[in-house]
Order: structure tokens, then sequence, then C-alpha cells
């Protein structure tokens, strides 16, 4: 599952430069700092802080967030949904500028 969360960072990076290409823009002000700086800082600073995070979630996996008793680990599959949902859209986005009705 890790893996496959990092695979997608970097699916949707590919995508946010296609997008931006195309003349959409990066919706994340830090995201949009990279990628000022270039494609290899977007692409390295991208997965970088994914992956800190993901280790992060990895060492804490056991511990209860804000008291409940959701833990850090089950928030992998829950960003891996919301990756998923994402790449979904923008593949829809890009979908719709071939057609050309966007």
């Amino acid at each position: 599952m890790i893996v496959t969360l990092l695979m997608a960072c970097i699916a949707d990076a590919a995508i946010t430069l296609c997008l931006v290409d195309a003349g959409h823009a990066e919706a994340n002000p830090l995201m949009n700092l990279l990628l000022q700086r270039g494609v290899m800082s977007f692409f390295v600073g991208k997965y970088m802080l994914t992956a800190i995070g993901v280790l992060a979630l990895l060492v804490f996996k056991n511990h209860c967030l804000f008291g409940t008793r959701f833990r850090a680990g089950h928030a992998i599959p829950v960003l891996l949904g919301v990756y998923m949902v994402l790449i979904a859209y923008q593949w829809h986005l890009i979908l719709h500028l071939r057609a050309g009705t966007i």
C-alpha cells in the first residue's frame, strides 16, 4: 500500500505538470513555489513531503489520533483513496482538454 501511495504521488505530479502546461494553476502554494523553481524541484519536493509524511504515519501507526480509536496507520488507506479520487479528477480534466470542452 505504501508503494502504491508513493506511485500515486508521482502520477499526481506528472498529471499536474500536464495540466499546468495546459493553463491550469497549482492550487497548493508550497507546490506552486516549488514548481516555479523548476520541474525537478517540484517532483523531488512533492515526493519527499509525501515520503516523510508516510514514514511518520508508519512510525506512529499504532498511536491513536485526537483521543479516538482511529490510529495513525489507518490514515494510509484513506490517503491512498484521496489520491485515487484526485488522479481520477485530474484525468477527467485532461480528457476534457483533449476534447476541447474546457
